[in-house]
């Protein structure tokens, strides 16, 4: 692959697609631990273990089949077919209706729906699963990876397609293409914290329920619906085990931005979390752990008033000391807020904004005819001056 080719494909000039080459390989090597390189004549090749190759294409092919099609059914699936013919592969072995029947007997033991997209990424992802074992290029597995898979379900139903293959292709039981395409399987599902039971989905909830229990006990809050929000973090953690367990990352933006704005909620996720980490002897990124605040952080709000409550710091000509104001309020609650500045001057003039549930300020200043609450604060924050604050951003 060249940049030449690259442009014309993507109909832009030559700057535009050494730009798009460069995203490309931050976020093939920030997702899927894979290296864009540089060869001598030009053009790149894709640098990894074959685990994280086909990982890889495993979630920007579905990206592709949703957000185009076009260059999927023109491109990426002919080339496919050129190579599976080129390598002599037994037609009847990539044949779509063949592989289509495999695909719903798989349905059928998984007792799963797969919707027509998912039908075409999994004929397309097979075919390449073909191609790849042909060209004796197999994925390995740890030793915990290995178990992790044999645990699921869908590593009986991965044995469909493995016996079919093993008949035409396979001349040995390949277990690595047996795991992978158990994997495959695990990781289109969608997770339903109603319908799953197998013992491992079980566990997850028990799990669950342990570190909810922690968090409450912790942050001394309590949850208006538990078996909302531990359906939610069953459904969020059912696929975070997986990315955890194969290295899969995911934006990596978010936690700095939570640990600056919510600090006490990550801190005390990150502590209710270590035990969940023992259970499945698994280290999660700060990453997974910071979505798992934010969940945790949406079900602290009260139904009634599902957003960020609403606080104004005054401010003035020491913004040194107001940057340390917001830090302390932020470290008093485990409740997101929303903390928004304005000049003393204006608020005398205008007054706070109608949702503001809170006014700080450590200057002097005069209240307006209509204002929330106001405190007047020194550092540190008094004890007294917590109990307050906590009680008006709390209720």
């Amino acid at each position: 692959m060249t940049p030449e080719i690259l442009a014309r494909l993507n109909g832009v000039d030559g700057t535009k697609a050494l730009q798009d080459i460069a995203d490309t390989g931050d976020e093939i090597q920030r997702y899927h631990r894979l290296r864009l390189i540089t060869q001598q004549d030009g053009s790149y090749r894709i640098e990894g273990t074959p685990l994280d190759r086909r990982l890889c294409l495993l979630h920007w092919l579905r990206r592709a089949l949703r957000l185009s099609p076009h260059f999927v059914q023109q491109h990426f699936t002919p080339a496919l077919k050129i190579q599976l013919k080129q390598q002599g592969i037994l037609t009847a072995l990539y044949d779509e209706k063949n592989l289509q029947a495999l695909i719903g007997l798989c349905s059928r033991r998984l007792q799963r729906q797969f919707d027509s997209r998912d039908v075409q990424f999994l004929t397309l992802f097979l075919q390449y699963c073909l191609h790849q074992h042909h060209a004796g290029i197999t994925p390995e597995f740890t030793e915990q990876q290995r178990i992790w898979t044999q645990m699921r379900p869908e590593y009986l139903a991965a044995l469909e397609i493995a016996r079919h293959w093993k008949r035409r292709v396979m001349q040995s039981a390949n277990e690595n293409e047996q795991l992978f395409l158990a994997l495959l399987f695990q990781l289109l599902r969608t997770p339903d914290p109603i319908r799953d039971n197998h013992q491992q989905d079980l566990r997850l909830r028990t799990a669950i329920c342990g570190m909810i229990t922690r968090f409450r006990e912790q942050g001394g809050m309590s949850f208006s619906d538990e078996q909302g929000l531990s359906d939610q973090l069953y459904i969020h953690l059912a696929q975070a085990l997986d990315r955890c367990q194969y290295g899969i990352g995911i934006d990596n933006s978010l936690p700095e931005e939570i640990t600056r704005l919510y600090p006490r909620l990550m801190r005390t996720t990150r502590e209710v979390f270590r035990d969940f980490e023992a259970h499945f002897e698994m280290r999660f990124s700060d990453e997974e752990v910071g979505l798992v605040a934010v969940i945790f952080g949406a079900w602290l709000m009260q139904e009634s008033d599902l957003h960020e409550k609403q606080v104004l710091l005054l401010t003035g000509n020491n913004m040194e000391l107001e940057q340390n104001i917001e830090q302390q309020l932020r470290e008093l609650t485990l409740l997101p807020l929303n903390i928004k500045h304005l000049t003393i001057h204006s608020y005398q003039k205008e007054g706070a904004p109608k949702e503001v549930v809170l006014v700080i300020t450590p200057y002097s200043t005069s209240l307006p005819l209509f204002s929330p609450p106001l405190i007047h604060v020194t550092l540190p924050l008094g004890e007294h001056q917590q109990q307050q604050i906590r009680k008006i951003i709390e209720c």
